[in-house]
Order: C-alpha cells, then structure tokens, then sequence
C-alpha cells in the first residue's frame, strides 16, 4: 500500500534546483590550499599544477592524501605581461598599410601638407 507523501513549501524550497550553477565561496585564508583550491583561484587545471610541481615551478607537500601547496608560492605562478615596444618594421608595416588603404591625395591636399610640415609648395 503506498502513502502518498506531501511535501511543504519549505521542503520544496530547501531542496535543489538542478539547472542553477553551484555557488562559489571564497575560500578560508589558510596557509596550505589543496590542488583543487588553488584551480578554484585560477592558476592552473590539475594537470598544469601538477606539472609545475614535477618540474620544480611550484612547491608542494603531501598531507595525508593531499598533495598542498602554500598560498605565498603561488605568486611564484604569477608572470607580468609588459607589452612588447614597437620595433621600426613594425611601425614601418603599419605606415604600409596605412598608405595602401588611403585613397590617392590631390594637388590641392599635397600643397597644403607640405606647408603644414614646412615643405617647399
């Protein structure tokens, strides 16, 4: 014999919704994080950690079954990104493509450049 089962509102409304997103927590200031943590913060996936571990880029310690790493050596992950200077040729290129997309001046416009940048008309 089944017995049909109510739920209340409060039920229904504790339990979860399967289309929404897990909820993202900050995580605890600790001084050891695990490998899943520090991908949560965005260094890395596991493999790429685990590699910087073998070749040495990253410290760790097996805790347990963990293996951990110390949130001040992830900074050591950390590289800036300085923009690269221009060289000549790339300055020269972009001139290139400048010229070839403009279209051709007239006498009128030439006069008028070459006095503005103290040519002779």
């Amino acid at each position: 014999m089944c017995i049909p089962l109510r739920i209340s509102e409060a039920t229904a409304a504790s339990q979860p919704i399967h289309d929404r997103q897990p909820v993202r927590r900050p995580l605890p200031e600790r001084e050891w994080l695990t490998l899943t943590e520090v991908v949560e913060l965005g260094y890395g996936s596991h493999w790429t950690l685990r590699q910087r571990i073998k070749r040495g880029e990253l410290a760790a310690a097996k805790i347990g079954n963990l293996i951990k790493v110390r949130r001040e050596d992830l900074s050591a992950l950390v590289v800036p990104i300085e923009p690269a200077e221009p060289t000549f040729a790339d300055v020269e290129a972009a001139v290139e493509r400048i010229v070839a997309s403009a279209p051709p001046l007239t006498d009128e416009q030439c006069r008028r450049l070459a006095s503005l940048f103290g040519g002779a008309a």
